[in-house]
């Protein structure tokens, strides 16, 4: 990054390492260790940033896909309080369903994978994976059908914590902590890229007989959050309802692998992260700033290379902003008249006005105003393309038709 900011990065540990969690107390393993380690790194920056030419009193937290789904659970907790002033959350929420581990007997499994013969009980368990070399415990295959099926994508992840320790960070669903939430005192910047299900494209193309799956199963594709209140033939109608929503008339076959990749982008990412715009709109006192980013270069985008290889594919997929945020391994430098370049430009000059001042409006984009979000205008978002624009998202139409199959307890307010 180019702009006269302090940047701080840090790690975290994770699967088991980091998301292991037991049910007895006396164990003091409730989970959310890599939830913790973020924390305690936060409070690390709050003191000592100042020793950096940084400001104590002017934090921004920043993160992206998982890393935006943990600054979100972080803001969340109460355990945060006053460590950071402002948030931007690119491509991720705690709301994602990836994000929101069931507890479920995960210790267990693992163990047994490794060997152990004995019972379900928490004290022989981690006695047993404390003896395991620790390359071990991020090795495994511990997904059942059922959990495959409902597009579950890690063994181990942030969870409710099954107790209330001194240290607790997640003691209730982040559904159920949006309205209270101390961070509705403090501005955001959220959003999404136009085709966040690419990153799935390999997937697809090696495996066709998922969306075979999908077609004849598709009460896989609705939000989690909404099953639950719903009987087996009632998902199934839901199911097929918005495969129509995404197919229309034209009936879906392994041959439609872009419309499959878009559902995918709803499910994984964008309707969470619009559930998240919308408690936002209701709950919070301080501006949120609501982005699409659009930017399809031709050749620069490189995480689309990544995920979709020599294949002549287009369009933003999931972690293409990145490429016009940090100059990575696979970055070159591009012509300063390029519109690469002039994109560039514009995203660190928001992000880093943003961390500045909580207004992302700068002189990079006063062809525009990036208005915050409204009450009367939920799905009004800052487009970055070629060109800027403020307008309604394009998505609007499928994701008010994903909120409408939320019963009354899961819905927002």
């Amino acid at each position: 990054m180019s702009e006269r900011v302090v940047l701080i990065t840090f790690n975290y540990r994770l699967c088991s390492l980091g998301f292991l969690s037991l049910a007895d107390p006396a164990l003091q393993v409730p989970g959310n260790a890599a939830l913790k380690d973020q924390l305690l790194a936060l409070k690390w920056v709050k003191q000592y940033i100042c020793h950096f030419n940084g400001d104590p009193d002017n934090i921004t937290l920043f993160g992206e896909s998982a890393g935006a789904a943990s600054a979100h659970a972080i803001t969340l907790s109460a355990q945060s309080e006053d460590l950071f002033q402002r948030v931007i959350l690119m491509s991720g929420s705690a709301l994602c369903y990836w994000a929101n581990m069931p507890q479920t007997d995960m210790a267990y499994r693992l163990a047994k994978f490794h060997g152990f013969n004995g019972d379900n009980n928490d004290t022989e368990v981690l006695s047993f994976l404390q003896q395991l070399e620790p390359n071990k415990l991020v090795k495994h295959s511990l997904l059942n059908e059922e959990e495959r099926r409902k597009l579950y994508m890690f063994a181990f992840g942030p969870v409710i914590e099954p107790y209330v320790s001194e240290n607790c960070v997640l003691s209730q669903r982040p559904f159920e902590l949006l309205k209270n939430t101390w961070s509705n005192r403090i501005p955001m910047i959220i959003g999404a890229n136009s085709f966040e299900g690419l990153y799935m494209y390999q997937r697809l193309k090696m495996f066709p007989h998922i969306m075979r799956t999908l077609i004849n199963d598709p009460e896989r594709i609705l939000p989690e959050d909404a099953k639950a209140a719903h009987t087996p033939e009632e998902l199934q109608a839901m199911g097929e309802k918005l495969l129509k929503l995404f197919f229309g008339a034209k009936m879906p076959s392994d041959r439609s692998v872009f419309k499959f990749l878009d559902i995918y982008g709803y499910k994984i990412f964008l309707h969470d992260i619009h559930r998240t715009v919308l408690a936002r709109s209701a709950y919070a006192s301080q501006p949120t700033y609501v982005y699409r980013f659009d930017f399809d270069s031709p050749d620069f985008n490189l995480y689309r290379a990544k995920y979709c290889g020599n294949d002549p594919v287009r369009g933003v997929s999931h972690a293409d902003d990145l490429s016009y945020t940090f100059f990575s391994n696979d970055s070159w430098k591009v012509g300063l008249d390029s519109p690469e370049y002039k994109t560039i430009r514009r995203l660190i000059a928001m992000l880093t006005a943003f961390a500045a001042n909580s207004d992302p409006n700068c002189d990079e984009i006063k062809s525009v105003c990036w208005t915050p979000l409204k009450d009367s205008e939920p799905n009004m978002a800052l487009n970055i393309s070629y060109d800027l624009k403020m307008m309604e998202l394009p998505e609007t139409v499928k994701l008010n038709a994903l909120d409408e199959l939320f019963t009354y307890r899961e819905q927002l307010f």
